[in-house]
């Protein structure tokens, strides 16, 4: 099988969990930071920010340190202070996300089972370094990691998921992408001619319009399977 197909995939709410990791920093920082300057700060107002500050720089608009060094400034205005605190946010994130990084259930023995079989994978994902390279590790991800901020591209971008083209160096009817993002992960993928997987496991709906995906799960153990009986109908249909 590993000839006829290899696999990507998402990472955030496919493979695992943050645990709302970058907020809980983030916040964190700016109760430090007001409380070493002696600031007072509307920290229910903060709290209602941080996912717009979040969204910032996952869409690409912003780098890490430009979007929180806006978010501290707002809420705690320290000078230049608030620039070298933004500037620190990676590290510490980093720092921060074995005791947030949890692995969804199946994860681990669906990557078990393709390295046994000897099928290609690697991760595709939106977000920035090393965090993404680092929630991978930290669920046992052996294959290649593309992050988005690294390789230029977002998805749902076409560009992006080339990445996993050339990667594989496949045709991209024989590259798998699973996410759970019916828009970013699913229509993105299959508008490249990636086979697009839905990893339906927290019941949302497809939106309408989107193109759809081409098979849809509900739990990780399901994918070694799907894809075994893809290669089987393509060796019959070889024949």
């Amino acid at each position: 099988m590993e000839r006829d197909f290899a696999v990507g995939f998402d990472f955030d709410h496919t493979l695992g969990i943050d645990n709302k990791l970058e907020r809980t920093v983030a916040l964190e920082m700016l109760a430090e930071l007001a409380a070493e300057k002696a600031l007072t700060y509307d920290a229910a107002a903060a709290d209602a920010a941080i996912d717009d500050t979040l969204a910032a720089y996952r869409g690409g608009g912003q780098t890490v340190e430009i979007a929180l060094a806006a978010f501290f400034e707002r809420f705690a205005p320290a000078g230049s202070v608030v620039l070298d605190r933004a500037q620190n946010f990676r590290d510490l994130v980093v720092e921060r996300a074995p005791g947030f990084i949890e692995a969804l259930p199946g994860a681990r023995e669906m990557l078990a089972t393709f390295d046994e079989l000897g099928v290609g994978y690697a991760l595709l994902t939106n977000g920035w370094s090393p965090l993404q390279e680092e929630k991978a590790r930290l669920i046992g991800f052996r294959g290649s990691v593309y992050v988005s901020e690294r390789i230029g591209a977002l998805k749902p971008q076409r560009a992006a998921f080339e990445t996993l083209v050339k990667h594989f160096e496949l045709p991209p009817g024989r590259i798998f992408y699973v996410g759970d993002d019916p828009a970013v992960d699913c229509a993105g993928a299959a508008d490249a001619g990636l086979r697009a997987v839905w990893f339906d496991w927290e019941e949302r709906v497809y939106p309408a319009g989107l193109r759809p995906a081409e098979f849809v799960v509900h739990e990780l153990a399901q994918i070694p399977a799907l894809l075994q009986g893809q290669s089987a109908r393509a060796a019959n249909d070889a024949e």
